[in-house]
Parts: C-alpha cells; sequence; structure tokens
C-alpha cells in the first residue's frame, strides 16, 4: 500500500465502465492519450458495451467520414468551411495507429461480435493498424529511453488546447509556449504556469539563415528570433541588440528538458562545423554592415536621406552631403 500512494489508479472506470483512457480518445484528447500510454494503463479494458479503446478511436473514425461525405452533398456548407471533418478523422486514425503500436488487441469483440478492425470500412487503415501491431515486437528491440523520449517530444510539441496543432505562440511575460496560432487569442492566463498572458508572438523562422524555425529563446529580452545554430555565435539579440545573458532551448519553453549535447564523432564533422561557423559569421557581419550606421560603425541606422542611403541620427544630422553616394542631403527622414 505504501508504494501505490500518491500514484492514481489509471483503470478505474465509471458508471458505464469507460476508464480514462475510454474518455480521453472519445474526446480526442491525443496529448492525455500518449500520457496514459506511457503510464503503463490497459489498453483492452472493455467497456459496458464491450468495447476497447480502440472500438472507440476507429467508430469515430469512420462516423467522421460519413459525416464528411454528409457534409460534401451541401455545397452551400461546404464552402462555408463547416463540412470540413479532416482534422478529426486525422486524429482518430492516429490514435487508433498508436494503441495499435503499444499493443492494443485487434481481435478482441465486444458484445455485438465486433473485432476493432470490424468497425473500420477503410482497407488501408486496416493494414496500417496490423503492421503497427506486427512491428511492436521489432520495436521492442529500440532502447525504451528513446521511445519515451520521442513520445515525449512530440507531446510538448503539440498545442495543449487542440492538441493537432503545432505550438508555435510564445507568450509574455512568462516566456512559455504551450498552444498554436489558432488556439492562442482564447487563452488568458499561460496555461504552464497561470500567469496573465499580456502578449502573444508568433514564431517565425530564423532571421539569420532564414532555413531553420527559430527555436532559441533569449533572455533578459525575451525574443525567439533565432535558430540553435545561429544562436551559438551571438552575443546579442539580432531583434532588439540587447545584450544576451541566458539562452533557453524551445523544448524547455514548452515545459520539456534541455537535450542532451552530442559530441562531435570524427575530423569530417569537425571541419563541416567549422564551415557552418565561418558562413554563419559572414551573415552575421552582412547583417551588421547593413544595420549599423557606416559612419561611426557603432549605432544602429535611423535616419535616412533622398538617395536612399542611411546613418544614425548624431551622424546624418552633421552630414551635408550622403557619405556613400556624395549626394547633397536635402531632407533628413527619421526611421521609428
Amino acid at each position: 500500500m505504501g508504494s501505490a500512494e500518491g500514484k492514481a489508479n489509471l483503470d478505474i472506470q465509471n458508471v458505464n465502465l469507460q476508464t480514462p483512457l475510454h474518455l480521453s480518445v472519445e474526446r480526442q484528447h491525443t496529448q492525455i492519450v500518449r500520457l496514459l500510454v506511457r503510464e503503463a494503463c490497459n489498453l483492452n479494458i472493455p467497456d459496458k458495451d464491450g468495447d476497447t479503446p480502440l472500438h472507440e478511436a476507429l467508430r469515430h473514425h469512420t462516423l467522421s467520414q460519413l459525416r464528411q461525405l454528409q457534409d460534401m452533398q451541401d455545397v452551400g456548407k461546404l464552402l462555408m468551411g463547416l463540412g470540413t471533418q479532416g482534422a478529426d478523422k486525422k486524429s482518430s486514425a492516429s490514435i487508433a495507429c498508436f494503441l495499435a503500436a503499444n499493443g492494443a488487441d485487434l481481435n478482441i469483440k465486444n458484445k455485438k461480435g465486433q473485432s476493432p478492425l470490424d468497425l473500420c470500412p477503410d482497407p488501408n487503415l486496416c493494414k496500417a493498424l496490423a503492421k503497427c501491431h506486427k512491428d511492436k515486437s521489432s520495436a521492442g528491440m529500440t532502447p525504451a529511453s528513446s521511445i519515451t523520449l520521442r513520445q515525449d517530444e512530440e507531446s510538448l510539441e503539440e498545442c495543449m488546447v487542440c492538441s493537432d496543432m503545432k505550438r508555435d505562440t510564445l507568450f509574455g511575460p512568462c516566456c512559455h509556449i504551450a498552444t498554436c496560432s489558432l488556439c492562442s487569442p482564447r487563452v488568458k492566463k499561460c496555461l504552464m504556469c497561470k500567469e496573465q498572458v499580456q502578449s502573444r508572438t508568433k514564431i517565425e523562422e530564423c532571421v539569420v539563415c532564414s532555413d531553420k524555425k527559430a527555436s532559441i529563446l533569449f533572455k533578459p529580452c525575451g525574443h525567439m528570433c533565432a535558430c540553435d545554430g545561429c544562436a551559438a555565435l551571438m552575443k546579442k539579440c539580432v531583434q532588439c541588440r540587447s545584450s544576451i545573458d541566458k539562452m533557453i532551448p524551445f523544448i524547455v519553453c514548452c515545459g520539456g528538458t534541455p537535450p542532451p549535447t552530442v559530441t562531435p564523432a570524427g575530423k569530417n564533422e569537425v571541419l563541416n562545423n567549422v564551415h557552418d561557423v565561418q558562413k554563419l559569421q559572414q551573415q552575421l557581419q552582412d547583417i551588421k554592415d547593413q544595420t549599423c550606421c557606416p559612419v561611426c560603425m557603432d549605432r544602429l541606422k535611423n535616419m535616412i536621406f533622398l538617395c536612399g542611403h542611411g546613418t544614425c541620427q548624431l551622424c546624418g544630422d552633421r552630414m551635408s552631403e550622403c557619405p556613400i553616394c556624395r549626394k547633397g542631403v536635402e531632407k533628413r527622414i527619421l526611421l521609428y
């Protein structure tokens, strides 16, 4: 009794004999389904109708397909976007595959004599489920820690509201990432720390390489504008030019732990890393040249002339001709 103290019963059943997994599958709470499975709940407990959670997932998948076909007959409703059930169908199918891959029984029958596959008229999904179940034994050869890590990362990247889109919105001032950009306007308090949300910033691509998505939060300014590769070379935030005291990875802002540091394995990898560093340093220098005053090389450009060139305000006020093209300064325009 002492060892079980403080641990919830994951297989408790309500009056309809439904377990928490039944209810999570029914409401398509993907993140909770993953959590329950990871904590080793029983996947094959039947409810009062003899249905397992896998029965429930496939029934939802089939119903969503039928709703979609019915809605497509109503052209007006389809044009208004009210008949799209793709997200529900995708969510139900992915939950079913996840349950099968983790050991859910494909042959157990409910009180009507139906197995989970009997509730699925989609032959492609039936094949996928059988393959997931078959591959479970070979997947067991993969280290458990690696599987757990991947599942944790997937759940941490999912929006805590819809569980369908990826998290991509940075809340201020707490600097947590909990929702997608579609759900964020509805959230008044951060779902992770309950602090009042004062700002919402969608995370875009890295402003330096424009190749990867920004994934490093700078402290104390609170901007996330660079990927991990580019951020490693920075001492100042490229967005506000303030000094960086601390860098926090994306996964930590989502409530996870920092990823382990991987040591380069060979000489070729080291040479590639050196080449990447040199390339990023050149890109940073180009950005600095474009944004810094060409006269003092210290302050940011915040004044332009009619010729299109610019300087900082302190240098520009003293100029009678442009330091770049030598045209006379007819007008000075301040940038804000």
